[in-house]
């Protein structure tokens, strides 16, 4: 076996380890995933540089994304799903017009150079 094939076989066996710890794709887990983007995107604080790190336009858009998945799968979703679903996209729409209302305060208080 070359040195090449042998390599090709370690990511494979790798690859095949990491995919069984990995849990099931579900509804949740989806959401779950969208939803911590969206925190992500709304603002979080730079461990090097003690700024805070946010992408508002990203944030809406991926919180649009989830009222969007609400619309389109409405009637298909379980009660718990769909509570999930109704929960996780008020929450964000809150922190987003919280994070926004920060924003637009902060280039407020910019002093203006003259």
């Amino acid at each position: 076996m070359t040195q090449e094939n042998e390599k090709e076989t370690n990511d494979q066996e790798n690859m095949d380890e990491t995919m069984s710890e990995l849990p099931p794709v579900t509804f949740e887990s989806f959401i779950f995933n969208l939803y911590n983007i969206a925190l992500l995107n709304l603002g979080y604080r730079d461990p090097e540089s003690g700024k805070i790190i946010r992408d508002l336009l990203m944030a809406k858009h991926t919180i649009d994304t989830l009222g969007m998945l609400e619309e389109k799968t409405k009637g298909n979703l379980t009660l718990p799903e769909s509570n999930l679903m109704e929960n996780l996209l008020y929450e964000l729409r809150m922190n987003y017009l919280r994070a926004l209302n920060l924003a637009q305060n902060e280039i407020k208080e910019q002093p203006v150079d003259s």
